[in-house]
């Protein structure tokens, strides 16, 4: 498929790849917010997920399994990103009606969680990732005679580990059982940097 999604991307061939330049916005419309939070946008997925060709398989009689890796290049140290309809466009495509979902990041600096995404939460998620594992910190793994990681990224690795980095949900009737207001959401903890995250929808 390698395509991009198209969802409030004014005029968009959902063939052509589009890419984040400048930084993110903060607010729903797309624009700065009014406090100036970082990192924070509206939709993210629309202009910044990459798609690979699904992978399906057929396990067992109606039982299926589709795969799809979307890839994203992160702008900033600590991005928060809302990939809900990327993920509810793979199950949709699937043709799965019953079954799960399981979503995994393949890094040690990004997670994947669940919870509502509003800027002024999102910022309040980063306050507390800061407070949590401050950069500033004496790590051993960022200490030069204890380590040999470069990027001396210790706090990224303990803010990974807060969030962590996979999400299993149900399927029924076709859709993602999410609440009202839960989304799916993805953490770059070290940008920035280009990322991947795996999707796999098994079931009938």
């Amino acid at each position: 498929m390698n395509d991009i999604y198209a969802e409030n991307v004014p005029n968009a061939d959902i063939n052509q790849e589009h890419t984040v330049n400048g930084p993110l916005s903060d607010s729903p419309n797309g624009s700065n917010g009014a406090n100036g939070l970082s990192g924070v946008s509206y939709p993210l997925e629309a202009d910044a997920f990459q798609s690979t060709d699904d992978t399906v398989q057929v396990l067992n009689g109606s039982l299926k399994m589709l795969s799809r890796t979307l890839k994203v290049v992160t702008n900033s140290p600590v991005e928060l990103f809302n990939v809900t309809d990327r993920i509810k466009d793979l199950v949709k495509s699937s043709g799965i009606k019953a079954g799960f979902l399981i979503i995994s990041t393949l890094h040690t600096t990004t997670a994947v969680f669940i919870n509502e995404f509003q800027a002024a939460l999102m910022a309040d998620v980063k306050h507390f990732l800061e407070r949590i594992a401050n950069r500033d910190h004496g790590y051993l793994h960022n200490c030069e005679d204890c380590s040999d990681c470069e990027r001396k990224n210790a706090e990224a690795h303990i803010r990974a580990l807060v969030l962590g980095n996979n999400v299993t949900l149900p399927i029924a009737e076709g859709k993602i059982h999410l609440g009202q207001w839960q989304s799916i959401l993805f953490a770059e903890l070290d940008g920035p940097r280009e990322r991947s995250v795996t999707a796999q929808v098994i079931g009938v």
